[in-house]
């Protein structure tokens, strides 16, 4: 699954984004077909749907590698498997905010349970309610979310590759783009979530009147601002790829560590479950002037730039 998804990025690269994104699809769209086949056809139960993911996995493992050996630009020789300390250190500080950004996650998990539950027993909810509901009201958003993060990630390889050509005007009609792209898909999001949270709570099957109530309240306090997510997103993807690695880790790490962790513990003691919700929308207005601030001081950094390079060819 490594080998994969490394190959996957070098695939991108390569200028091939259908065939990356087909090979990915073949790995999960098989996983879903032999599934049912192993643990209702063949009655292997659990031990079944492990070898399914399994063999799912080496196709797609299969279609990358075979990737390698049809590459448009990158010619694989002795040379390109050579160590270069000094390239691990480029690459490894380039990923940090990713790498950070998903362990994170983990941080954010351990610390909003222990509020949601101590501060849930405290109310007429007890502590299951909070917990299950906003777990709930986090992997319903996630999915808008992993839309927003594909379109800003498409953009990596192009602004990556014009910043390297000295193509800062399209840096910039790239950035701009995916950014309003990311924000229309969070804006629409952010008015199915505060407008039927009721009915995207009832997919997942109807519960008790206090479950449905503090549901409603987690879609309507938690998921208040998220429309603001589209430009942080972005920015964090941008400062990758023109290789400024610190303000990518500031910008990945800020609504999750910097800022969200922060207003849980002060919003939290001070208001209890409706403050634990409401550092939520803290966070991501939080966000959102952070990255506005460092996208907004690079794009003028850029355009000095392209206008040094016009007087200097007049």
């Amino acid at each position: 699954m490594i080998v994969s998804t490394t190959v996957n990025a070098a695939i991108r690269t390569d200028g091939s984004p259908r065939f990356a994104m087909l090979s990915m699809m073949a790995g999960a769209v098989l996983n879903t077909i032999l599934d049912p086949i192993f643990i209702f056809g063949f009655h292997w139960g659990v031990e079944g749907a492990a070898i399914a993911t399994i063999l799912s996995q080496y196709v797609g493992l299969i279609c990358n590698v075979a990737y390698l050996f049809r590459m448009k630009t990158i010619r694989l020789n002795r040379t390109a498997f050579s160590v270069s300390f000094r390239m691990i250190g480029r690459i490894m500080s380039l990923g940090f905010a990713s790498c950070f950004n998903n362990l994170t996650s983990t941080i954010v998990a351990m610390v909003s349970n222990n509020l949601l539950t101590k501060y849930g027993e405290m109310s007429a909810y007890g502590a299951d309610i909070p917990i299950t509901t906003f777990g709930l009201c986090m992997k319903v958003s996630m999915i808008a979310f992993s839309v927003g993060i594909g379109v800003a990630s498409g953009s990596q390889p192009i602004i990556g590759f014009n910043y390297g050509a000295q193509k800062y005007d399209r840096v910039r009609k790239t950035f701009l783009l995916s950014v309003k792209i990311c924000s229309l898909i969070t804006l629409i999001s952010w008015v199915i979530f505060q407008c039927f949270p009721l009915q995207l709570i009832r997919i997942f099957g109807t519960e008790s009147g206090l479950y449905e109530e503090f549901a409603v309240r987690c879609f309507h306090i938690y998921l208040l601002l998220t429309f603001l997510n589209g430009l942080q997103m972005c920015a964090s993807v941008l400062f990758q790829a023109i290789g400024q690695p610190v303000k990518a880790a500031i910008t990945s790490l800020s609504k999750q560590l910097i800022f969200y962790v922060p207003a849980m513990l002060i919003l939290s003691y001070f208001f209890g479950l409706t403050g634990l919700l409401a550092a939520g929308p803290t966070a991501d207005a939080l966000a959102f002037i952070l990255a506005g601030g460092f996208s907004y001081k690079v794009l003028k950094d850029m355009e000095k730039k392209e206008k040094a390079i016009i007087a200097g060819q007049s």
